[in-house]
């Protein structure tokens, strides 16, 4: 990765590429257009790496769905909790076996059967395992966006960041297993997510690197600490507790651990006080 394939952060350090291609399911089929590209051409997590490093706003004509990953709607009054669509359910028993088993490991008709619809059922919701997938890494986007929108929140304190280690980052919940055992599976060079999942894994060491450069303005982060370093070491292991959560843990039931502690230490380790 060369520093012309790197994005400027605010704080002077590279991030990651909105749209890079060095890591693109399709590389050499993609045409590279050098040029800038307008904000409404980015998905939401691109348009909210952009607006990030150069401390713009999102344009308030973004289409709907995009509002929609972040934005509550307005209601008259009490509503009564609706029922999980068809589809919806279908994402989350997707999104269960592919945290258990791998994208490779399950199929549709493993997915049809844990939901409880027949296959061509599924089919009608969903054309192919690859739109699946797809779907479900959405999911996983938009919760790395609600972390990149409360960056300035989490640089407020180490409490605040702590917070978010025991919340979205909690490696024992399902959406951090997801990511872990996706992100392993990329390794495979033809692995349908695999631009999308790297681009993920730097989107979250991007938020840890601009909440840790933060502290480091404030004089909160040790002399010798460096920011980028301390935010690879501790997403690594973020995804290496979810992992062992789903196989190590399973088979010491009477050991207790407490994985947020774990990277919780790791971080005040870097911490001033």
């Amino acid at each position: 990765m060369t520093m012309s394939e790197l994005s400027p952060l605010a704080n002077g350090r590279p991030g990651p590429t909105p749209l890079a291609t060095f890591l693109s399911d399709r590389a050499g089929e993609e045409v590279i257009d050098p040029a800038p590209q307008p904000v409404g051409d980015y998905d939401p997590i691109s348009r909210a790496l952009r607006a990030l490093s150069q401390g713009i706003t999102e344009p308030a004509d973004e289409p709907e769905e995009i509002r929609n990953v972040h934005t509550p709607v307005e209601t008259a009054g009490p509503t009564t909790p609706q029922a999980p669509s068809r589809r919806e359910e279908i994402l989350d028993g997707a999104a269960a076996l592919f945290a258990e088993r791998g994208y490779h490991g399950s199929s549709l008709r493993d997915i049809s059967r844990r939901v409880g619809i027949s296959h061509p059922g599924m089919l009608h919701h969903f054309a192919s395992k690859d739109v699946l997938l797809g779907s479900v890494i959405d999911r996983l986007e938009a919760h790395a966006k609600g972390l990149l929108d409360s960056v300035e929140e989490l640089s407020g304190s180490p409490a605040a960041l702590d917070a978010a280690l025991a919340g979205p980052w909690d490696p024992t919940q399902h959406l951090m297993g997801l990511l872990s055992t996706l992100a392993a599976e990329i390794v495979n060079p033809e692995h349908p997510g695999r631009f999308r999942i790297a681009r993920l894994r730097l989107v979250h060491e991007h938020i840890l690197e601009s909440v840790l450069t933060a502290f480091q303005e404030a004089g909160r982060l040790a002399p010798d600490a460096d920011p980028a370093f301390v935010a690879r070491s501790t997403f690594s292991l973020l995804l290496s507790l979810a992992v062992r959560e789903q196989s190590v843990s399973p088979l010491q039931p009477s050991v207790t651990t407490d994985p947020v502690e774990d990277v919780r230490r790791l971080v005040h380790h870097y911490l001033k006080g």
